[in-house]
């Protein structure tokens, strides 16, 4: 089952906003401060349990409602954030976390399986871990809960359930939402390398002592979907080192053996954020022999971040290829995220004339589209160069709506020409304002040879 459409209110820029869904991509881009992250932290504070909504996005005096539409005709409607609803005289903070009302909402969760918000800061750290940590079972790792008492940064999740249990019904002591408090966590603001690098750990101490190589499998995965991202750059899991400061994994590559966070920052964020989503999503289902087979649903701020362009193209790819049943939502700037996508794919969020976020899906498939284009077609950026070629666009715009140039007017005109005549590149947007300029000339009887 997958999210077919979001509809709520009163959040960030919106006042209504509706939105329909593919059931594997959806890719929102814009201007900045077009509602794209917004957005998603909504659908991260409605299908990920526990999330840190920032209430900075709520309108003052105004009740911000939502409504999650599946796939299945199922509806699940609510106030934001979801964890706190709104308080009024006589009422309890959480009033509507009725026995019911958690039964209901974990029933959605569990239908559309495993949910990740990875955001968009994605910080690299110096951590060293002391060491595996050891569950119930005493072979370490199966409780997080022991991870963050050894590691008090990685304690939000823990101060999450206790704020939220603390007045009436426990939400969490539904099975699956107990079971999504212990996965690999994160807030809307920031994800940083070190509980992914005690995970990683764990996993290799577990597999280790049970003799189960599937759990280290898991770490193999991330290398392997990194390395594809990075059109064939070769990162492969060395194993778990250690030096002065304590426990470490290491990665082959090809400027040799490195710990993460020696390595290149987009090649960190990469493997951080996939280290989230395939870590959890196996720890969700009991590391499963096959995981592509599973559901979930992953939401990214600023997919592409810190990645060259020719390694942007690869992430959908990459992430449909091998979990065909993951529903994606993730935000960006880059035209190449968007190339290659289906009808219904992308989200594009603009503003009207009355400062209201509108919002259209492409009704085409952007298939073979270069760059260009699709900045041009789809993200209406006209002239996508640089400002000072863009002046001069303007400038020969205004030259060639004059019925006669003054004196000042032709020496703009001989400036021009002049400065592009020393840029001949072959650029596209040299082609077209050498044909402006001739355009203008032969409109007024002048011939130039050397015109093009």
């Amino acid at each position: 089952m997958h999210i077919s459409q979001l509809d709520f209110t009163n959040v960030g820029p919106f006042r209504e906003a509706s939105f329909t869904f593919d059931r594997q991509v959806n890719v929102f881009t814009g201007p900045n401060n077009s509602g794209k992250s917004t957005v998603l932290w909504v659908l991260g504070d409605v299908l990920v349990y526990p999330f840190y909504f920032p209430i900075k996005l709520l309108r003052d005096g105004l009740v911000s409602t939502f409504t999650i539409h599946t796939s299945e005709d199922g509806l699940f409607t609510g106030e934001l954030p979801i964890l706190l609803s709104s308080r009024g005289e006589g009422e309890s903070e959480y009033r509507y976390w009725t026995e019911d009302r958690s039964q209901e909402y974990a029933r959605l969760l569990a239908d559309v399986g495993y949910t990740k918000f990875i955001p968009a800061m994605r910080r690299p750290t110096d951590f060293r871990s002391p060491g595996p940590t050891r569950g119930e079972d005493g072979l370490g790792g199966d409780q997080t809960s022991t991870a963050t008492r050894r590691n008090p940064r990685l304690q939000r999740p823990t101060e999450v359930r206790r704020r939220v249990t603390e007045r009436g019904h426990r939400p969490e002591s539904e099975p699956d939402l107990q079971r999504r408090i212990t996965l690999v966590s994160g807030d809307y603001s920031l994800v940083s390398d070190e509980e992914v690098i005690q995970k990683i750990i764990d996993l290799d101490y577990r597999s280790y002592l049970r003799k189960n190589p599937s759990l280290r499998n898991v770490v193999d995965k991330i290398a392997q979907m990194a390395t594809e991202i990075a059109e064939g750059f070769p990162i492969t899991f060395n194993g778990v080192e250690e030096d002065t400061n304590g426990f470490f994994p290491s990665f082959e590559t090809i400027d040799g053996i490195m710990p993460l966070n020696t390595m290149s920052q987009g090649t960190q964020s990469v493997i951080q954020w996939l280290a989230h989503l395939v870590i959890g999503y196996a720890e969700y289902y009991d590391f499963p022999d096959c995981l592509e087979d599973e559901q979930g649903i992953l939401i990214v701020d600023e997919i592409d971040a810190h990645l060259h362009p020719a390694w942007q193209r690869g992430i959908i790819p990459t992430l449909t290829a091998h979990f065909p049943n993951l529903q994606i939502f993730c935000s960006t700037h880059s035209p190449l995220m968007l190339a290659g996508l289906k009808p219904g794919q992308v989200q594009l969020l603009t503003r009207d004339e009355d400062d209201q976020v509108q919002v259209s899906r492409n009704e085409f498939s952007i298939a073979g589209w270069s760059a260009d284009q699709i900045l041009r077609n789809l993200l209406d950026i006209r002239n996508p160069t640089d400002l000072a070629t863009i002046g001069n666009f303007d400038k020969l715009e205004e030259l060639r709506s004059k019925s006669r140039l003054s004196p000042e007017d032709s020496a703009e005109l001989e400036r021009i020409s002049s400065l592009m005549a020393g840029q001949r590149s072959g650029g596209s947007s040299s082609v077209l304002i050498g044909k402006l300029i001739q355009g203008i000339r032969e409109s007024r009887g002048e011939s130039y040879p050397g015109d093009e």
